[in-house]
């Protein structure tokens, strides 16, 4: 068998010169090919316009002011998550309730005067998983402190002192969102239909612009500098661009004429683009009065707002130069869902269902539906019968009719359905679940939906603890409920009384 050997002859370069600093330099053997080639593209062609150099602007910060909030919530520290979405009852945490509880049973037992063991209201319940092995093992910290005064129980018994300011929920009951509302100076920032999760510039709206100083701001001088983003054209001819994103690249098609414009400005003109630094300070509303920029000719143009009153960074009520800054948290630490309510329109029953999923971390599991009972035994040959009622619900789903009144907006009202299985009727238990409960202070207690906050696809309410970080460092936690949209929202076919 014959065999065949390809030789193949390979150049390498083999340095002699041990010092890199000419390789490094990468000096070419005719600059004035390039000098030529530079006049010949008309990179060294002038233009009758000047290139910003130096930006002087003037600027005012006035702070945010949280209305009805508890202590230590300060808008310029703490997120505005943290403050529209906090429950007034946060800082009793899992482990400050058994903590609190277990430091108290010592000192009344040193004291000799020990808790009452026997009434159950003291103990601990309601805990989530994994810590609801704990319910009824111990004295509840919360329900301690609440009751210090019948229970004489002095405060320096508890190991720090609680928070005693009790914060507004900002959680409507009725539209399933939040309200909230925030003052910067005499301007009122209003937050409605927060459906929870992110806040940013857009989510208030303002009463009032901000009112001009008394004295102008000082100016500051900066510098300016071009735009740079991935995929930007580099301003000069000779310079090796970033090859990872090419924005021209992508071709849109022909229905999205918009793109296709925005890629072409974005490729082509990024050297008309400059930026600015403007010193600012979070949980502030920042206004620019006055930007002046100087160009390389030493000439001096005023930036105005545009004229058509279009603007990107709106916020409606405020001066188009204005901009709310809040701390936010742009990566907070989600818990698991510890509680999870389903709400859905039934058009055919004519009423909305809210349907519990998720109780204190726990998944509520859905009863197999009993067999239908058979006719009675037949007496004499008579055939016999049994009624059986139909439309069976079963347990964690909870109906809201339409109530309608004079003088009153019209609202779904939560009602009790009733078991009819057995020999007599008996009402089935009501939600347990906080969010489908009215907000303190409610009318006569009973939990009232606005109409329009159950859209026709249904959404979902859900109730989990959120940890991030203040401005300073420190931790925050607190319990966020947030609505989501649905796929499908839950219905029931109910059905008629039937003779077996």
């Amino acid at each position: 068998m014959a065999y065949r050997y390809d030789i193949v002859h390979r150049l390498e370069p083999l340095h002699t010169d041990a010092d890199l600093g000419r390789e490094l330099a990468a000096p070419v053997a005719d600059p004035a090919w390039f000098l030529g080639r530079q006049w010949q593209l008309g990179e060294h062609r002038g233009e009758d316009a000047g290139s910003p150099v130096r930006v002087e602007y003037r600027a005012a910060q006035v702070p945010i002011r949280a209305v009805d909030a508890a202590e230590g919530t300060d808008p310029r520290v703490v997120p505005a998550e943290a403050i529209i979405e906090a429950e007034p009852d946060d800082f009793w945490t899992t482990g400050r309730r058994v903590a609190f509880g277990r430091a108290v049973e010592q000192r009344a037992a040193d004291a000799g005067r020990p808790l009452p063991g026997d009434d159950e209201r003291l103990r601990l319940t309601g805990l989530p998983v994994p810590y609801d092995v704990l319910n009824g093992t111990g004295f509840d910290g919360q329900v301690l402190f609440a009751r210090r005064v019948e229970l004489d129980l002095p405060e320096e018994w508890f190991p720090e002192p609680p928070v005693r300011v009790v914060r507004r929920d900002q959680w409507n009951s009725t539209d399933l969102a939040y309200d909230a509302d925030f003052r910067a100076g005499a301007t009122t920032l209003t937050l409605r239909r927060h459906d929870g999760g992110e806040v940013d510039w857009w989510s208030v709206d303002a009463d009032a612009p901000l009112p001009e100083p008394d004295r102008p701001p000082r100016a500051v001088p900066v510098l300016a500098s071009r735009v740079q983003y991935p995929g930007a054209p580099s301003p000069r001819w000779w310079e090796i661009e970033e090859t990872r994103t090419d924005i021209g690249a992508y071709g849109p098609d022909r229905g999205h004429f918009a793109t296709l414009l925005l890629v072409e400005l974005v490729s082509s003109h990024s050297g008309d683009w400059f930026t600015f630094p403007v010193a600012s300070q979070a949980g502030h509303v920042l206004t620019l009065h006055e930007v002046t920029v100087v160009d390389a000719f030493g000439d001096g143009w005023t930036v105005e707002p545009p004229d058509d009153g279009w603007t990107l960074f709106a916020v409606t009520g405020l001066d188009q130069r204005s901009l709310v800054l809040w701390p936010t948290v742009p990566a907070a630490l989600a818990g698991p869902v510890l509680d999870q309510v389903d709400l859905g329109v039934d058009e055919d029953a004519n009423l909305v269902w809210a349907v519990e999923r998720r109780i204190a971390g726990r998944d509520l599991p859905t009863p197999d539906r009993p067999a239908p009972a058979g006719p009675p035994a037949a007496d004499g040959g008579r055939p016999g019968y049994a009624y059986q009622a139909g439309g069976e619900v079963p347990p964690f789903w909870h109906p809201y009719v339409i109530e309608e009144s004079e003088g009153r907006p019209r609202r779904l009202v939560q009602g009790r359905l009733a078991d009819l299985s057995g020999p007599t009727r008996v009402l089935m238990p009501p939600p347990a679940s906080g969010l489908l409960r009215p907000t303190p202070g409610g009318e006569e207690g009973i939990h009232r939906i606005e109409p329009a906050a159950v859209p026709a696809d249904g959404l979902q309410l859900e109730r989990r603890t959120m940890l991030g970080r203040r401005t300073d460092g420190l931790p925050v936690l607190w319990q966020q409920r947030r609505r989501v949209p649905l796929a499908a929202p839950p219905t029931m076919r109910l059905q008629h009384d039937t003779f077996i």
